[in-house]
């Protein structure tokens, strides 16, 4: 079952919104003048980035997590941020040019997760972990949300409907896209959807993995130590026929030539390749585009790379790293090799083209995206992918909503 609450959101001034969660104003800014005196810095600078300087120090940390606090009360004091009166659960919708996504912002009880109610399909890193667990012990602050999927409901559709036709709306956004928002304070909707999602047996999460990580681990080392319990987490529920991944593509940046015809010799023992005269993005599993040596290639898995494997096994992102990127290249780690950049979502090819700009002897692998579908097959079967195997939308505005812990 999924344990939700209503949460106290701090939110921008929405005067002052376009610089503090990097949007412009939309018709419902408080005055629609975009003429201010003075320039503010994105919250995520004013309330992440000085804990994460290096060379990382106890004096350090000490003044970055002080001069966070400072700031954070300096805002809401100046009236550029604005804390909520009342507790409320929150219907999100993100609207692009050709498809929106809508879901309940809420917080989630971290029981959820160290009872397994909540299923990964990622690993986690001890060092980011130790930060993050760090920069909420010290801070109490949220900045966005995890992500989690579910089976829809019909009672949250029901919902989430009469919210929107019925509720006031906020709306952040720019030319990449507009962000809505729906208070819902009244207590028995309120416990309407808490019952709903008290049904809901299992969520997936999308994307988060390292955030609820380390908030379980210092939700349990505050209990142990008789402290106020930071038990909740930020969440973000997208039903599943919501949810969106695309593609995220690889490039390889090698360490040192690579010939042509070794490479082709290498990859043919697994993939039948054919040369393309445009470029190659594939729309089905186990075809992978290859840029090398000014030509794109399309390459299909042959049938031994994925019949009778377990279901992340048979994603190309698992296959890329098996076959390709650690035997051929030499790439063990995905997320910490820098010979190998990643490029995901809409903008992933103006990416990659930036990248071949500067490396022009790069190598690139473009993959069909992770269906939802297989990405609950992979949870469901308490499997791992490879790290940077997805990329999942909507990317939620830092500071949209914050949630502050220490103010409960």
């Amino acid at each position: 079952m999924a344990k939700i609450q209503p949460f106290r959101a701090i939110r921008s001034n929405p005067f002052y919104a376009d610089q503090l969660v990097f949007t412009s104003l939309q018709v419902e800014s408080v005055s629609g003048d975009e003429t201010k005196d003075g320039t503010l810095a994105p919250l995520k600078h004013l309330l992440e980035t000085g804990a994460r300087l290096r060379p990382e120090t106890p004096e350090g940390q000490v003044k970055a997590f002080r001069e966070i606090k400072n700031t954070l009360k300096s805002l809401l004091e100046s009236d550029k941020l604005w804390y909520e009166q009342a507790p409320g659960i929150y219907v999100y919708e993100v609207e692009h040019k050709t498809y929106r996504q809508t879901g309940i912002w809420a917080l989630t009880s971290l029981d959820d997760y160290t009872q397994g109610n909540i299923k990964i399909h990622e690993l986690t890193f001890a060092d980011s972990i130790r930060r993050l667990t760090n920069y909420r012990r010290n801070t109490g602050l949220e900045g966005s949300p995890i992500l989690l999927a579910y089976h829809p409901d019909i009672t949250v559709n029901r919902i989430i409907a009469e919210t929107i036709k019925n509720n006031k709306k906020i709306t952040y956004g720019n030319e990449h896209g507009l962000h809505h928002l729906w208070k819902i304070e009244d207590p028995k909707v309120q416990q309407l959807l808490i019952d709903a999602f008290g049904r809901i047996k299992t969520a997936y999460l999308a994307d988060g993995h390292h955030r609820i990580e380390s908030s379980a681990l210092l939700a349990a080392e505050q209990q142990a130590k008789g402290l106020p319990v930071f038990d909740h987490i930020s969440s973000l529920y997208m039903a599943t026929d919501q949810l969106r991944i695309e593609e995220y593509d690889k490039v390889v940046v090698p360490s040192e030539k690579i010939e042509k015809k070794a490479l082709i010799d290498q990859l043919i023992q697994h993939f039948d390749i054919n040369p393309s005269n445009q470029q190659v993005q594939p729309r089905k599993p186990h075809h992978f585009g290859m840029y090398f040596s000014n030509n794109w290639f399309e390459l299909t898995a042959k049938p031994h790379l994925y019949n009778d494997k377990n279901a992340a096994a048979n994603l190309d992102a698992y296959i890329l790293q098996e076959t390709v990127l650690s035997p051929i290249f030499g790439i063990e780690d995905p997320k910490t090799d820098l010979r190998l950049k990643c490029a995901g979502g809409e903008m992933a090819m103006d990416e990659i083209n930036a990248i071949l700009s500067v490396y022009p002897n790069a190598i690139v692998f473009t993959l069909c995206p992770v269906s939802v579908e297989q990405l609950i097959s992979v949870a469901e079967e308490g499997e791992i992918l490879p790290p940077k195997s997805t990329w999942i939308v909507p990317k939620i505005p830092y500071a949209l909503l914050l949630h502050h812990h220490l103010t409960e």
